[in-house]
């Protein structure tokens, strides 16, 4: 701890630097990491980038309902989350790349608040950069429509245009609890390119079809952590807040086993 920039430590706690500190010291880290500017303007590029493309298309079409062009709109962004995988599973893998991790561990006594501190980080991110990006997208992709059935200002279309926030959040979390079970950025990466592009591949047609709605992540619906960036019902899949509701309760448990692991085993 330097002594030229005290810590401030919680009340009761000696030695322990409170939790605003230690989500300071992770923002500055995530900043230092050339990776993480490099996954969001590859993010960018594809919300963006497609958002375009079909913008150039809708103005040769015909009226176009709205649910439609939310959808459309959210097409980069499902391709772009393997950014945000990236993203979250560099901000920790690097640490144990590097033996960095034995240094943040170093002054937190608790390293279960730790690991929190920078999941707020990581998944206030992906928070902003989602909603951001799904707001340009759909905003590109409306103005070019020459007629649209449906309004705006509908709170099903808001909450879906919306709600890629909240999931490329999650996703970002779940990446991070994931990279730090298996203790490396291409481990973590690996696991959840299987668990979003495979895995849904696997279940779609076989004897367990069913249960592809209740599978956190993927690139289309029914997946159910996609429920909420749908205006209305999905086919086969789960309500909005219901199908939401089952990837933070995935993200919760991967949270939870890693805490347990980080405070158990050595680093």
């Amino acid at each position: 701890m330097s002594a030229t920039a005290p810590v401030l430590l919680r009340r009761g706690r000696p030695g322990e630097p409170v939790f605003a500190n230690l989500v300071r010291s992770e923002w500055v880290k995530i900043r230092t990491v050339g990776t993480i500017v490099w996954c969001l303007l590859a993010l960018t590029a594809l919300a963006v980038g497609i958002a375009v493309l079909f913008a150039f298309k809708e103005q040769a079409q015909g009226r176009q309902a709205i649910e439609v062009l939310v959808s459309m709109s959210h097409l980069g962004l499902s391709f772009g989350q393997l950014a945000v995988v990236v993203l979250a599973a560099t901000s920790i893998g690097s640490e144990y790349g590097t033996g960095m991790i034995r240094t943040s561990l170093g002054g937190v006594p608790r390293r279960a608040r730790w690991l929190m501190a920078k999941a707020f980080v990581v998944g206030a991110l992906a928070l902003v950069a989602g909603v951001l990006l799904s707001v340009v997208s759909f905003a590109v992709v409306y103005a070019s429509a020459p007629a649209v059935v449906g309004t705006f200002a509908d709170p099903q279309v808001v909450r879906a245009v919306l709600g890629f926030g909240p999931y490329l959040s999650a996703l970002a979390v779940l990446s991070l609890a994931v990279t730090t079970i298996v203790r490396g950025t291409a481990g973590g990466i690996i696991v959840m390119f299987v668990l979003i592009f495979v895995v849904p591949l696997l279940v779609s047609g076989s004897p367990v079809s069913g249960l592809e709605r209740f599978l956190p992540v993927g690139m289309t619906p029914p997946s159910a952590g996609l429920a909420i960036t749908q205006v209305g019902p999905m086919l086969g899949g789960l309500p909005p807040w219901g199908g939401f509701a089952v990837l933070c309760a995935s993200t919760a448990a991967a949270m939870g086993v890693a805490q347990y692991l980080l405070t158990r085993r050595d680093v």
